[in-house]
């Protein structure tokens, strides 16, 4: 049987009640956004039964009754039309994996096949659907110069469409004024984005179709950042680089692919200025990657004693006291020293190797989230923590945290050995660094005490160890078998008797 035939007969109040109830299953079961599309479907079935009810009731005579008997018949056809698109296209193709359509093209799509269902309902009723065209000619001829603005915006959506320059999701950015958002929808009438203050901004097609934009999520989604830096000319530039270089490391927001680099980029009468370029995956994270590299850059130049420079304008001579200052270099070491009589090998020096080892150190400041330490690293360094904490890694597992006195670092640099752990700062810390070569040059003039150091280290090693292992506590054996390995690594590689 056709189409026709099939609207023709008397099957079509049984298709419209297996609509019907085919309708309220699919709303049971379907999530919020599908069940407000099946109302649709509910709601044309049931003006076909309260159209249908009205023609039955008049005269079979009454020239009213066609009328309705053809209303309700497309009713009927637009609610199966309705169901189906939605079972299909909501249901079917998106619940199977598949990439959704666009609102435009669904629209298309949707309004095809309501007409082609209302064409054969109507044809069902005998009524030609070339003579509804030729009538409506006219009118669609007004209607066209009416709405020519708006067909204007839907033939620029098509092409949109057709040539997806964008889509929904992308960061753009106008190539006039300063514009700058992710799309959010792409409709017949306009494209709308949401700029960063959270404002929509409503571009119609037809502007935007004429508008040169920047797309900042395509081809591949990596964006580009930019810092620039000033140093004076006494620093080398290799330094700079490597301090910036580093400053992108641990930094979650910077790609390793493509890699960063760093330009000298110009000379100025007050230093030259570095370039650092850098990539991030999500462009909504832009002022966050800039901000977190740009404030990992300053603590990088910082520790490395490169100070940005400053301009020649803003330079002013500083006439200090002697005595102040040198009341001030005294505070500084005796902060220092109280940090080095807080750990417990280090108690043993003279007050004269202390007194060395705290005008020798150097203070070094860490931001949140950077590597002090990386597990399999081979520095020599041993620090103190004077003020924030560290988070003790090792692979995946955090082991522990380390506050202000605590200290890190000792195995590598009285043994030789690699680093065991990575250490992170948990929140801005500062750190006393004491090195190899300073701690060697002490350790010589009070060779007696590296066997008493040796026993503290070892101790607290092995019980370390056996934590770790599960064991619990060491044994006195154990703990004294420990010394003894470290104390033979003490005396060759700081070239002790």
């Amino acid at each position: 049987m056709n189409v026709v035939g099939w609207f023709a007969s008397g099957v079509v109040p049984l298709a419209v009640l297996g609509t019907f109830v085919l309708a309220l299953f699919v709303m049971a079961l379907a999530p919020r956004p599908i069940k407000l599309r099946v109302r649709g479907a509910l709601l044309l079935a049931l003006l076909y039964g309260v159209f249908e009810a009205i023609a039955n009731a008049l005269p079979s005579g009454a020239p009213e009754r066609g009328d309705l008997e053809s209303i309700a018949l497309v009713c009927a056809a637009l609610a199966f039309a309705r169901l189906v698109f939605v079972v299909l296209f909501d249901i079917t193709i998106e619940r199977a994996g598949k990439n959704p359509i666009n609102q435009l093209r669904r629209d298309v799509i949707q309004s095809s096949v309501y007409l082609i269902a209302a064409a054969a309902a109507l044809r069902a009723q005998h009524i030609p659907v070339t003579s509804l065209l030729a009538t409506g000619t006219v009118i669609t001829a007004i209607v066209g110069l009416a709405l020519q603005e708006t067909l204007g915006n839907l033939a620029a959506g098509a092409a949109i469409q057709i040539d997806k320059p964008v889509g929904v999701g992308d960061w753009i950015q106008l190539d006039k004024g300063d514009a700058i958002g992710r799309v959010v929808s792409t409709s017949w009438r306009s494209v709308t984005i949401q700029t960063d203050d959270r404002a929509l901004f409503v571009i119609p097609n037809s502007q935007f179709s004429k508008t040169p934009f920047f797309n900042r999520s395509r081809p591949g989604g990596a964006t580009r950042r930019s810092i620039y830096v000033t140093v004076g000319y006494d620093v080398p530039p290799t330094h700079v680089h490597e301090a910036m270089l580093e400053a992108c490391a641990d930094s979650g927001d910077v790609l390793k692919d493509p890699h960063p680099s760093v330009l000298t980029w110009s000379y100025g009468d007050n230093g030259i200025q570095y370039w650092l370029r850098f990539f991030i995956a999500d462009f909504a994270r832009r002022d966050y990657a800039q901000s977190d590299v740009g404030t990992r850059v300053w603590y990088h130049l910082r520790r490395r004693k490169i100070e940005p420079a400053i301009p020649v304008r803003h330079t002013v001579l500083e006439n200090y006291d002697k005595e102040a200052r040198a009341e001030r270099d005294a505070e500084i070491v005796a902060d220092r020293r109280a940090a080095i009589d807080a750990v417990d090998f280090l108690h043993l020096l003279s007050p004269v190797s202390r007194d060395i080892l705290a005008r020798g150190g150097h203070r070094r400041l860490f931001a949140k989230g950077e590597t002090i330490l990386r597990e399999g690293d081979t520095g020599r360094e041993f620090y103190i923590v004077r003020r924030g904490r560290v988070a003790i890694r090792a692979g995946k597992r955090e082991l522990k945290e380390l506050g202000a006195g605590e200290f890190f670092g000792e195995m590598a640099m009285l043994t030789g050995s690699v680093r065991h752990a990575t250490v992170i700062a948990v929140q801005e810390t500062e750190v006393f660094e004491v090195g190899e070569a300073l701690f060697k040059d002490v350790l010589k003039t009070e060779p007696h005490i590296a066997q008493e150091i040796s026993r503290i280290v070892g101790e607290r090693q092995a019980e370390l160890e056996a934590r770790l292992t599960g064991i619990g506590s060491a044994t006195p054996e154990q703990k004294l078998g420990m010394g003894d390995q470290i104390l033979g690594k003490i005396k060759e590689l700081f070239g002790l008797d």
